[in-house]
């Protein structure tokens, strides 16, 4: 069963909130995600895939700061949002909190999370032997997961201006 959305906004449905999500996922291709390690908070960007369990995949270098902080305190936040058609008007965007992990350490694993990605960037890693390192966990790159565990979801043009959802992911 895909996850669901559980929300104390009674009047939004969870599949009314899940296609205004799973629209601007498909959307838009970049996201933020902010970690914390012993020299604070730090944000990345990256290219990010998902699946229909609304877990996040990207691929970063294990030397990155964000990386070796996932490590320590896999706690993450992220934000995906639209570029507003003019300043303060018809936002749609989401806030996102979860844990971070590479995806071979998940029960998943990392061919599904692999598929997801190539699936989104087939440009990304052509060659089986990159796949296969990424799969088994070699080398520079890795493959990580984001997983969501609650959102935060804006959507003007469907909900109204600032009614912010608050929703727990619920699998």
């Amino acid at each position: 069963m895909p996850y669901q959305l559980d929300s104390p906004h009674e009047q939004h449905a969870d599949e009314v909130l899940r296609a205004s999500l799973e629209e601007l996922l498909a959307d838009i291709t970049l996201f933020s995600v902010a970690t914390t390690g012993p020299d604070g908070a730090h944000i990345n960007t990256a290219f990010f895939a998902y699946d229909g369990e609304l877990d996040l995949f990207f691929i970063s270098e294990r030397s990155t700061r964000h990386s070796r902080n996932a490590v320590d305190d896999p706690r993450a936040a992220a934000t995906v949002a639209r570029k507003p058609p003019e300043y303060g008007e018809h936002l749609h965007g989401v806030q996102l909190a979860g844990v971070v992990h590479e995806a071979r350490e998940t029960e998943t694993g990392a061919r599904a999370g692999l598929d997801c990605y190539q699936g989104r960037f087939p440009a990304f890693a052509p060659d089986e032997e990159s796949l296969r390192r990424l799969h088994d966990g070699e080398g520079p790159l890795a493959l990580y997961r984001f997983r969501v565990e609650s959102l935060t979801l804006l959507d003007e043009p469907r909900f109204g201006r600032r009614v912010y959802v608050r929703a727990a992911v619920v699998r």
